[in-house]
């Protein structure tokens, strides 16, 4: 403990302070989802996330993962470092789970930034530890960016849900993805391009107007709004035993 840095200290902090006391929770024993808000922690998904998938039916455990270490938006989208650092701590409450739990279904959702995050954090997992599905909304991630060590550590998809009317993902591209390049579009905005040999364990979902019925207009965070993850993004989380079969889920789109 005496050897952490300051800045390793301020992120692990968040870490022990939102997860410790958690991982015996009766409803871990069902599965976790795990999510991660965007730079600055101002996506306010949390509870939209928990209650659109506890009305679903999903009876796992639902916890966000604190990764920011400012308010600022900013700040967090270009320090880098400090991303990784949160995903490090992140693959070891991973394993961790998966050693108490080795049954269960390990799911991550997350938006914008913290895509970055929870994919550094399944690339990060040891060969014994798998998740099953990662969900990305509005990723700022590269749309290029290699998901082939990600896939590796994953039994299930990545599940990608991007809009061309995301203004805050246009900005983006001048500011620099949370993978660090610029000028070029984020996997929020286009989709995610697949590594070569693995395009049936991406699925990209573009928007469209149908999906205005269930609160997604196309912008930036609200695609984690409870009706969406209800009628949508459960069905990615949802053993096929409690998975509902729906007329909506025709209107998903590659």
């Amino acid at each position: 403990m005496k050897n952490l840095s300051k800045l390793s200290w301020l992120c692990v902090l968040p870490l022990l302070l939102s997860l410790g006391c958690q991982s015996g929770n009766k409803a871990a024993t069902h599965g976790i989802t795990i999510y991660l808000d965007g730079a600055g922690n101002w996506g306010g998904g949390a509870e939209e996330i928990k209650h659109g998938l506890r009305s679903a039916g999903y009876k796992g455990l639902v916890e966000q993962y604190l990764w920011t270490t400012s308010f600022n938006p900013l700040v967090d989208q270009l320090n880098i470092v400090a991303a990784r650092i949160r995903a490090d701590a992140l693959a070891g409450r991973i394993q961790s789970y998966r050693k108490q739990y080795p049954d269960t279904r390990i799911h991550l959702i997350a938006l914008s930034a913290g895509t970055g995050v929870a994919t550094w954090a399944v690339e990060a997992l040891d060969n014994a530890t798998k998740i099953d599905n990662l969900v990305l909304l509005g990723a700022s991630l590269s749309h290029d960016y290699d998901m082939t060590r990600a896939l590796a550590h994953m039994d299930g998809k990545i599940y990608v849900y991007h809009s061309p009317h995301d203004s805050v993902l246009e900005k983006v591209r001048i500011i620099g993805t949370i993978d660090g390049k610029r000028g070029v579009d984020s996997i929020g905005y286009v989709g995610l391009t697949a590594p070569k040999g693995l395009d049936d364990r991406v699925v990209n979902t573009a928007w469209s107007r149908d999906w205005l019925r269930y609160g997604w207009t196309g912008a930036h965070s609200d695609c984690t709004n409870a009706v969406f993850v209800q009628k949508e993004i459960s069905r990615h989380i949802l053993n096929n035993e409690t998975r509902e079969t729906t007329p909506e889920k025709q209107l998903n789109t590659r």
